[in-house]
């Protein structure tokens, strides 16, 4: 049985900017591309939000009711389940909207009472953040009245050099191709120049970058990062 939230609220978001909110940074990017003039500094500094927006939307992290877009950033968040009067059993856990990483637990209020972690409540589960209710060692179900967990979830801004280095890794990754193929026709496979000869043309990952426009590669690297729940 899984007992999703009704209400999903940022309570303190990340900041605004993107240098807060991306992935990766241009220095980062052209240390690990062993890039070292300043040509490409333009196309970096545009790139790396639109892939950062790419990486998130592809894990599907969860959008709070305001529409305000996720982020892997540090936020802190407010999950609500509703009262409900048709005594359905809610059953021992609650799953907490797809928030990674899991920072804390601030706080969890259960028909107006607040629970004490480790005692009335445990976690269980990262991926997604489960929330077991106890009664001494006995899991026991959660009640039908009104819950709100208060938590903490996203990496320390700024996330340079706080973010997953895989997770970092992977937007770095899709922006090596990007990078490599700005400028080309995304349609020429290969080029002749009379008495020069040919050129051939490949994307990493293969040719089709997928619906959500990142390299196969890359989706593979997403994978603990992406939300497996529909």
């Amino acid at each position: 049985m899984r007992s999703f939230a009704d209400l999903f609220e940022t309570v303190t978001a990340a900041a605004s900017t993107d240098a807060e909110r991306n992935l990766t940074t241009s220095a980062a990017v052209k240390a690990a591309l062993r890039i070292t003039t300043t040509d490409s500094d333009t196309l970096i500094a545009d790139l790396i939000p639109r892939v950062s927006q790419l990486v998130t939307d592809h894990c599907r992290l969860a959008r709070d009711a305001a529409g305000s877009k996720p982020t892997f950033a540090r936020e802190t968040l407010r999950a609500t389940w509703h009262a409900s009067s048709d005594h359905r059993c809610r059953g021992v856990e609650l799953y907490l909207p797809w928030r990674l990483p899991l920072v804390s637990i601030d706080s969890v209020v259960e028909d107006g009472e607040t629970l004490t972690a480790g005692t009335d409540f445990v976690v269980t589960g990262a991926r997604p953040t489960r929330l077991q209710r106890m009664s001494g060692d006995t899991p026991i179900d959660w009640a039908n009245a009104k819950i709100v967990v208060t938590f903490k979830a996203g990496f320390a801004t700024t996330m340079s050099g706080n973010i997953d280095e895989a997770l970092e890794a992977a937007a770095i990754e899709q922006l090596s191709a990007m990078i490599a193929g700005a400028g080309r026709d995304p349609l020429i496979r290969s080029e002749s120049f009379e008495g020069l000869g040919t050129v051939a043309y490949s994307t990493a990952g293969g040719d089709m970058l997928g619906a959500q426009f990142l390299l196969p590669s890359v989706r593979d690297m997403l994978a603990p990062w992406r939300n497996p729940l529909p």
